[in-house]
């Protein structure tokens, strides 16, 4: 049964057929919502890519379509994401994944959810997606990019990461099922540390009924529409600054130069994370002022002249001030000069449960959250 037959048996008549142009946005997007995480989008582009020119559709289907008992997974990578730059995978990696879940399940998965927006992990599930003949659905579990497997809100709001497969270039696959979600966290990262600092997963299998209940709805629509924004901006020579935040209903809180990296040199191995602190001094209206950004994969804390300013679950943004592409923890480089942007997390993120599960206490803050609309009023 192919992805149209599967959609006429489920009576939806509405969906999006994605194509290149399309892909394009939706890349760019995500990866300014990946909140400098998220993995080298040109990875994900051309993987996605590859999909459609084999003559394959990738076909985006509404959340709330999603029948109640059908069988949704996430798919993507997972580990650190300069890793991810200097090893591509081969493209079979998820597929191996899939092919495990079900044998453990016994049950055929009959769509793909983005488990986070970024650059690796919005197209990637979309050309898996595409390369099996499922939809994918229009969501994901974070509205942004976390660095761990229980950090989204398919687990704070009832839904376990197991079982969770994790395969590397070679086709070794690791199947992590516990009933302990930080359990899972801890296996499917040592089986990334043992594939060399990444892996390529399938796992946090989901009804439709508990996808409502717990995804962040529209978020590959949401990362399109940014990218469109981006490149019109681009085109007309219009501040892309601007229009990032009238979409993301975020606040533009400084613009500097880095003058300082620090990186946990090696904490991509022992780890199984990027990490370290930037330190950018102020440009033009926040001359004078120096703002420090920590970060693990993804920037987690912003600190402006002493004042905290952004906390997890919201996001930090960092963009070039120029072109409003996203500047990556993986990536970045003493000089680069960039706009900070920061936004309020969805709703479903800042639960209790939220909070306990990547707000600033479970990074090591001594800090109780308060959302950016209070901080930065």
């Amino acid at each position: 049964m192919g992805v149209y037959d599967i959609l006429k048996s489920w009576g939806i008549e509405n969906y999006k057929v994605i194509g290149e142009e399309d892909l394009k946005e939706i890349t760019l997007g995500a990866s300014i919502l990946a909140t400098g995480g998220g993995g080298d989008p040109e990875i994900g582009f051309l993987w996605a890519l590859n999909v459609l020119k084999e003559g394959k559709d990738i076909i985006l289907i509404d959340p709330k379509d999603f029948p109640d008992d059908a069988l949704a997974v996430i798919a993507g990578c997972l580990g650190a994401p300069v890793v991810l730059t200097e090893k591509p995978p081969n493209g079979m990696e998820v597929l191996w994944c899939l092919e495990s879940l079900k044998r453990y399940l016994g049950k055929e998965v009959q769509a793909i959810i983005p488990p986070e927006a970024g650059g690796v992990n919005t197209p990637v599930p979309m050309a898996v997606a595409g390369a099996v003949g499922i939809p994918v659905v229009d969501a994901d579990g974070m509205g942004r990019a976390f660095p761990e497997l229980q950090m989204t809100s398919f687990y704070t709001h009832g839904i376990m990461p197991s079982p969770t497969a994790a395969a590397n270039e070679k086709g070794a696959v690791t199947v992590a099922d516990t009933t302990s979600a930080i359990m899972a966290e801890r296996i499917i990262r040592n089986a990334a540390m043992a594939y060399g600092g990444i892996s390529w997963i399938a796992g946090y299998p989901m009804t439709g009924k508990q996808l409502k209940e717990a995804a962040i709805f529209n978020s590959i629509s949401k990362s399109w529409e940014l990218g469109k924004a981006v490149f019109r901006s681009r085109k007309l020579h219009e501040d892309p600054i601007e229009e990032i935040v009238k979409i993301v209903g975020g606040y533009k809180v400084f613009k500097g130069k880095i003058v300082d990296i620090s990186r946990e040199f090696g904490a991509e191995k022992t780890k199984g994370f990027s990490m370290g602190r930037l330190t950018l001094e102020g440009l033009d209206d926040y001359k004078g002022e120096r703002a420090f950004v920590d970060f693990q994969n993804e920037w987690l804390r912003l600190e402006i002249s002493g004042k905290t300013v952004c906390l997890p679950p919201d996001l930090i943004l960092i963009l070039d001030s120029e072109t409003g592409e996203p500047i990556r923890t993986d990536i970045v480089k003493y000089g680069y000069r960039g706009t900070i942007v920061v936004v309020p997390a969805d709703e479903k993120m800042r639960t209790e449960m939220g909070i306990r599960t990547f707000g600033p206490k479970y990074f090591g803050y001594d800090e109780d959250y308060v959302p950016v609309e209070k901080l930065v009023g």
